[in-house]
């Protein structure tokens, strides 16, 4: 019985106003989305390709990836240009050349489509599915008319879910072929399996919305009532609590600034040059640029040995407050599995220190020989799942999974009469 319910929904919302015209945004915003990540894409490629170090090169840059143009995340910081010297590793912010205008109107990627516009669909479509019938008086009908509660609960809530997924699935998929046929994409298998993989999560966020509308339009008698209910939920957890989460972890670790940290270093670099400048009035012997060189190094490492334990603990503390909402967990999880996000990007740095570590005495001329060239290759989707992704998986199907059952239990305890 399930499934002719689910079957009724469909074809009653199908050649709906609210269908086409939600459907028809959509496919915009996805279509505009496609164009500026690859714009962006271009943009990084061309940089990695002009600023390519030549082997034995004390200079950091690593190869963008093509599940960017879907999940940007931290990409931008992922792809600039790392210099080693005796100040340090120096980090190029401004590398790429886009004209500022374009900044002031941030096209969303396709991320943010999921994120916000899907589950925005999900709960539009899905706020009067009970509450409609209550206000109609025909719930009665149906109910006296044999059709059980579980039946229709589950076929209204399946229904919604396929009029809003069906046609996102098919435009992710559409969306998928022109990426791999785009000139300057080189699409391997890992490619094809992460995206299946954003877009079975995609699945499951889109039916944890549509629960959540269900389960509000459930609770109420007026539609009107259930839009609002269900719009309050949608911006507690795409907007209010991730944006909320990160703040009250920063406020809670007390971490400072990277600018606070960067003029430290400064300061700690500058004391060094006067102090060998000192040192050189009164000797003569040429040991003290070493010297100087040795102790900015030693200044250094002491920042990072302060700071880095802080600022790994900031990290944990975000992300534990921000899992707090569904929507905060698919974030980490598709920027994760697109090698876009912070573990990513923790991972990139572990690396570059490491480099360091190895280097600093041949690229300063402190030790005899060339330094190593840099080699990074971007973490498997099986070391993402194990470290760090497993545990936003199973947030995303908790929330499903609650939101489907109280949905389910309510309706099943609900007073007609």
């Amino acid at each position: 019985m399930i499934w002719p319910i689910a079957r009724k929904e469909i074809l009653e919302n199908l050649l709906s106003y609210r269908f086409f015209i939600l459907t028809g945004l959509l496919a915009l915003l996805m279509v505009v989305a496609v164009i500026v990540g690859y714009g962006d894409f271009l943009q990084r490629l061309e940089n990695y390709e002009v600023l390519r170090p030549p082997p034995n090169s004390p200079v950091i840059i690593i190869e963008p990836t093509p599940t960017s143009i879907l999940a940007e995340g931290l990409e931008a910081n992922l792809t600039r240009l790392h210099e080693v010297s005796f100040l340090g590793i120096q980090i190029q912010r401004n590398q790429q050349s886009v004209n500022r205008i374009f900044a002031l109107f941030a096209v969303p990627d396709m991320l943010f489509i999921i994120k916000v516009v899907l589950a925005l669909i999900a709960v539009l479509f899905s706020f009067d599915a009970i509450a409609f019938e209550k206000e109609q008086g025909t719930l009665k009908l149906l109910l006296s008319n044999g059709i059980r509660r579980h039946s229709l609960i589950l076929g209204k809530l399946f229904g919604r879910f396929a009029l809003v997924f069906a046609p996102f699935a098919v435009l992710f998929l559409l969306a998928l072929l022109a990426i791999s046929l785009l000139p300057a994409v080189a699409v391997t298998g890992t490619f094809w399996l992460k995206n299946f993989i954003t877009l079975l999560v995609a699945c499951v966020y889109t039916l944890l919305f549509t629960a959540i509308g269900t389960f509000v339009s459930s609770m109420v008698h007026r539609s009107s009532t259930s839009m609002v209910i269900g719009l309050t939920f949608w911006l507690l957890f795409v907007f209010i609590i991730p944006n909320f989460g990160t703040l009250l972890a920063k406020t809670l670790s007390g971490v400072p600034t990277s600018d606070r940290i960067e003029m430290e270093g400064r300061l700690s670099t500058i004391q060094a040059i006067y102090e060998r400048i000192q040192r050189e009035k009164e000797s003569r012997d040429g040991s003290e640029g070493r010297r100087m060189i040795q102790q900015i190094r030693e200044s250094t490492l002491r920042l990072v040995e302060l700071y880095q334990p802080k600022m790994n603990s900031l990290t944990r503390l975000t992300k534990s407050i921000v899992r707090c909402s569904p929507s905060g967990a698919m974030h980490f999880l598709i920027t994760d599995v697109a090698s876009t996000g912070l573990y990513e990007e923790a991972r990139m740095k572990d690396a570059v220190v490491q480099y360091v570590n190895r280097n600093f005495g041949r690229i300063n001329q402190l030790e005899q020989g060339s330094p190593d060239t840099f080699l990074y290759t971007r973490s498997s989707l099986s070391e993402v799942l194990a470290e760090t992704a497993f545990i936003d998986i199973l947030v995303v199907f908790f929330y499903a999974a609650f939101f489907i059952g109280a949905a389910y239990v309510r309706f099943l305890v609900y007073d007609p009469r």
